[in-house]
Parts: C-alpha cells; structure tokens; sequence
C-alpha cells in the first residue's frame, strides 16, 4: 500500500505542474475590483482637475488687484480699463479676465471662463477699493454654482469690496 500511495502522490504532483495560470473567475475578481476602485477614484481626479484650472482665475484676479492699487496711488482713479493698468496679462488657456469697471472709489473685474470650460470650472470675481482711511481692502470671490447664470459680482460701497450674490469670498 505505502508503494502504491507514492505512485498516487508523484502522479497527483506531476499533473499539478501542468495547471500553472489563473481560472477566469480570479481574472473576473480583479477586474471587478480595479473597475471599483477606479469608479471611486474618476470623480476626484477631475475635481482636481478643475482646481488646478481655477487657480488661472485666482491668480490673474489677484495680480489684478494689485495692478490697480498701484494704478490708484499713481492717478488718484481706478483703471476702467486693462490697458491702462502697469500689468502685462495674455489671454488666458481657460479664462478671459476684464475689468469691469473703475471709479474714484474701487474696480471690479471679471474672470469668466471660456465657453469649452463652462460647465467645468467656475467664475471669478474680484473688487478693490480704497478706504477713507487710505487702506485697500481687495477681494476674490467664486461663485456658489456653475454655470453662473445670476452671478452679481462683487460691490466696492465707500472704498469696502464685498462679495455679491451667489458668490463667496476666496481665501
């Protein structure tokens, strides 16, 4: 019997070599497995996505910002126009930022997105306005939903830039 138990065993172990590779059903698992963990993980990449594309707007809003201080304690005024401000801005890959308008008191300006990014990545705004006290007071703001249909941007009252409707501050 042990005799005939070992031929058993080496032709139990001989036929095991031949059955290298995996059975379609492990195959199935992990594809099923990658394709869950890739579901998980699409959403949050292209909201990074889009993070990274709104940091043009942030950017640009803030230089110009500051452009137009710069303006105003030169001429006493704010720019109502890119052209006058000291600042150099090319069109950007997914915004166009304009000036919206600049007065004795404050600007605001503009960052909307491009028509292929519209439903993508949100619009900016910005404002700053000089204070009685001689202090700027400038601000970013994002609007609260895309696409922004009822955007109001921001209101530079007495030199005090705020946000508008359906927009909040950007820190």
């Amino acid at each position: 019997m042990n005799t005939q138990f070992k031929v058993k065993f080496l032709n139990h172990l001989a036929k095991k070599k031949n059955n290298k590779g995996f059975t379609l059903i492990e195959l199935l698992v992990v594809v099923i497995i990658i394709g869950v963990l890739a579901a998980i993980a699409l959403p949050n990449l292209l909201s990074q996505v889009a993070k990274g594309r709104q940091a043009e707007a942030k950017t640009n809003l803030g230089a110009l910002n500051r452009a137009q201080q710069a303006y105003r304690l030169e001429k006493a005024t704010f720019a109502n126009a890119m052209t006058r401000l000291p600042i150099q801005m090319d069109s950007g890959q997914y915004y166009t930022v304009t000036v919206v308008g600049g007065t004795v008191v404050g600007a605001n300006h503009l960052a909307s997105s491009l028509p292929a990014y519209t439903n993508d990545i949100k619009d900016y705004t910005s404002a700053v306005g000089q204070l009685a006290d001689g202090t700027y007071s400038a601000i970013v703001c994002e609007q609260n939903t895309n696409p922004s249909l009822n955007n109001i941007g921001p209101a530079v009252a007495t030199g005090t830039a705020a946000c508008g409707t359906n927009s909040e501050a950007v820190n």
